[in-house]
């Protein structure tokens, strides 16, 4: 963390601070626990995409836990990250997805709460264009029943499971805009996965192309993007932020319990370093949680970056001091090394994140370590 940064709260009451295991967000149900077991156990064969990850997600369904309003959903999110962050991705995805139809008042469709249909979230484009980093590539045309029509490429999604839903946005040549919802598999769309991802094969991601899909007026979730923004922009981001906290505070246990005395004393800096700055973004992420829609955007802008950046350090300690046997691909080490690579490039990217931050006058964080 540099020296810009600011101080946060500590967590709440009754979570230990020498501990990583959770936000202090809330207390997760006990019958959670055989589900994460079952997440920690299958995480080398999802990152090897030899299984599938939505089997646990749907089980937490069952505990009616996908739509859990936003401090559990935190929490749930950064316990799986600690365990397998390509689920806790998909999590994200799903349940930023249920955080658009809650922001529009639009009922789920139907399976959704319980994860026998899974959500997608389309929505990076619109979050770029406000940025003023492109333009939202799915374009719409008007039917005379009421219905749109929408044609164009959407170069990456996840949570692409067959029978599941899409949201996106999508604008007009004169320059209305809005917030789509429509099947993975209604007709016009196609999918092209894709394959060979980083850590990332089992999350269902892919190129969406769309040909003139049919989305009737009841699934226009709204006509207002600069509102919806605003409105689910806290939410989107917090839950990036729970997971890149999730797969850091797991990167910094292994890096302490394998480390030598040698190691400790060569890395102390970077060591206490490190979890001194995991301690302070816990508290400004729950700081932030429970303040809701008063959080300034700048801020959730900068505790998501400063979050990643930690990640990225946390996991080159922890191969630092593994050493040789975390360089096989098989090892957690080396999966966690290959789960942070994806946060730069996530949307949104560190790219857009420092861009974000520079337009509002705000010092970017910067990573502090080579």
């Amino acid at each position: 963390m540099t020296a810009t940064s600011e101080r946060a709260p500590a967590p709440a009451a009754g979570t230990d601070p020498a501990t990583r295991d959770g936000l202090g967000l809330a207390v997760l149900p006990a019958a959670t626990a055989p589900v994460l077991a079952r997440v920690a156990e299958r995480a080398g064969e999802v990152d090897r995409a030899e299984a599938g990850l939505w089997d646990e997600l749907a089980a937490l369904g069952e505990l009616d836990l996908l739509a859990a309003p936003l401090p559990l959903a935190a929490e749930l999110t950064h316990a799986l990250a600690r365990r397998c962050t390509a689920s806790a991705f998909a999590l994200w995805g799903h349940r930023s997805a249920i955080a658009y139809h809650q922001a529009t008042g639009t009922p789920l469709p139907d399976g959704a709460a319980s994860g026998v249909v899974a959500l997608a979230s389309g929505m990076a484009p619109a979050f770029k264009e406000e940025a003023g980093l492109g333009e939202i590539p799915l374009l719409a045309t008007d039917s005379p029943d009421g219905a749109i029509a929408v044609s164009g490429v959407l170069p990456w999604c996840s949570n692409l499971r067959p029978g599941g839903w899409v949201v996106t946005p999508v604008r007009w040549e004169d320059g209305r805009r809005a917030v789509v919802r429509h099947r993975r598999d209604a007709d016009g769309v196609r999918v092209k996965e894709l394959t060979g991802l980083t850590a990332l094969d089992a999350t269902a991601s892919g190129v969406l192309l769309l040909d003139e899909v049919r989305i009737p007026a009841q699934d226009v979730l709204t006509r207002d993007l600069p509102a919806f923004r605003d409105d689910v922009r806290a939410t989107f981001l917090q839950i990036q932020t729970a997971m890149c906290l999730g797969l850091a505070g797991a990167a910094l246990d292994a890096a302490e319990a394998g480390a030598d005395d040698v190691a400790r004393e060569v890395l102390a800096e970077e060591l206490s370093a490190a979890a001194e700055d995991w301690q302070h973004l816990r508290g400004a992420l729950a700081a932030g949680v429970r303040a809701a829609s008063a959080v300034r955007p700048a801020e959730l802008v900068r505790v998501r970056l400063e979050a990643a950046l930690l990640t990225g350090r946390a996991t080159r300690l922890e191969q630092k001091i593994v050493g040789g046997r975390g360089y096989a691909l098989a090892s957690d080490t080396s999966r966690r090394a290959r789960e942070a690579a994806f946060l730069p490039v996530q949307s949104p990217t560190e790219t857009h994140l420092r861009h974000l931050l520079a337009r509002a006058g705000v010092p970017v964080p910067t990573d502090g370590h080579a």
